[in-house]
C-alpha cells in the first residue's frame, strides 16, 4: 500500500480540521450572542407625529419620570387618543419589534374610530424615545405606561392590554401584575426562547439568549379574559405557537380566533375588529 501521507500527519490534519470547525462554531456563537439584540429589535428611529395620520383625537405624548419615581426610566414618546366618553375603554398597546408607530396607524385608526381610546409608546430606542431596548427595560416601561393611565384617571376596568407580536410578551408580563378589563394578543409566540431554539437549532440558545420573554410561564397566572388573534399564513410566528400558548392559560379565560389566509399581525379590518368588540362586550364565544 502506498501512503500519500503518514498516519501521524493524517492525524494532525484531522485534529487541525476539527479545531478549525470548532473555532468557527465558537466565533459564530459569540457573534450571535454579542449581537443578539440587533437581531431581536429593529427600531425605526424617526419620530412621526400622530396628527399626520388621520387618527381621531390622537395627540403626541411624552412619558417622563419624576424625581424619586420608583418606576424610573428615560423619556419615551408616544401617541394618545382619549376615549370619546367615559363608557369607552382605552387600549394600552405594545407594538412589535420592527418599525415605528406610524406602521400601526391603520390599527390605531380602527381602534379609535368607534370611540375607544388608546396609548402606544415607542419602545426605548424607537421613534424618538430615549434609551436602548431590552426585555427588562420594556417590562419596566410597560409598568410606567400603566401607572400613567391610572394617574390620568382611568380605572383598571377600562384598560385593555393589547400586545402585538413581540409586544404580546410585554402585555402578558404586565397583565400578571396588574388589573385590567381584558388582554388581547395578536400573533403571539410561546416564548422568544422557544422561537430562538426553533430558528437556530445549531446554537445553545438557552445559554446565550438574554431576552427570553417567557409568555409560556406567565399566561397561567392571568385571571383576566384573554383574546388571541392569529393568521394561519403567519410566516414569522407559526400559528401553532398560539395554540400551544392558549393551552397553558387558565381554563375558560382564553378565546383564540384564527383567520384563514392572513399574515403575521392580522389586519384589524380582515376580521379581528368585530371579534375584538364582541369580546369586550362579552358576546364572543
Amino acid at each position: 500500500m502506498i501512503r500519500i501521507f503518514p498516519r501521524s500527519r493524517l492525524g494532525r490534519l484531522g485534529f487541525l480540521l476539527l479545531a478549525l470547525i470548532g473555532a468557527a462554531y465558537l466565533a459564530a456563537a459569540a457573534y450571535m450572542a454579542i449581537n443578539q439584540r440587533s437581531f431581536l429589535y429593529k427600531p425605526a428611529p424617526s419620530w412621526i407625529a400622530p396628527e399626520t395620520q388621520g387618527i381621531p383625537r390622537a395627540e403626541a405624548i411624552r412619558l417622563v419620570s419624576s424625581p424619586g419615581d420608583a418606576l424610573d426610566g428615560p423619556e419615551l414618546r408616544g401617541w394618545f387618543a382619549p376615549p370619546a366618553d367615559e363608557r369607552q375603554p382605552v387600549y394600552l398597546y405594545f407594538h412589535g419589534n420592527a418599525n415605528g408607530l406610524d406602521r400601526r396607524a391603520s390599527r390605531f385608526r380602527l381602534l379609535a374610530t368607534g370611540g375607544a381610546g388608546f396609548v402606544a409608546l415607542s419602545h426605548r430606542g424607537y421613534g424618538g424615545s430615549e434609551g436602548a431596548p431590552s426585555e427588562a427595560a420594556l417590562h419596566l416601561d410597560a409598568e410606567r405606561a400603566y401607572a400613567a393611565l391610572l394617574r390620568k384617571g382611568f380605572s383598571p376596568e377600562r384598560i385593555v392590554i393589547f400586545g402585538e407580536s413581540l409586544g404580546t410578551g410585554i402585555a402578558l408580563n404586565l397583565a400578571r401584575k396588574v388589573k385590567a378589563k381584558a388582554v388581547i394578543l395578536d400573533s403571539p409566540y410561546l416564548s422568544v426562547l422557544d422561537r430562538g431554539q426553533a430558528e437556530y437549532p445549531w446554537l445553545p440558545v438557552s445559554w446565550l439568549l438574554s431576552d427570553t420573554f417567557r409568555s409560556d410561564l406567565w399566561i397561567s397566572e392571568i385571571k383576566t379574559p384573554i383574546l388571541i388573534l392569529h393568521g394561519d399564513a403567519d410566516r414569522v410566528i407559526p400559528v401553532g405557537d398560539s395554540a400551544r400558548l392558549a393551552a397553558k392559560a387558565r381554563n375558560g379565560n382564553v378565546i383564540r380566533k384564527v383567520y384563514p389566509g392572513q399574515p403575521h399581525v392580522v389586519p384589524l379590518d380582515k376580521g379581528p375588529m368585530p371579534d375584538i368588540l364582541a369580546f369586550l362586550d362579552g358576546r364572543l364565544q
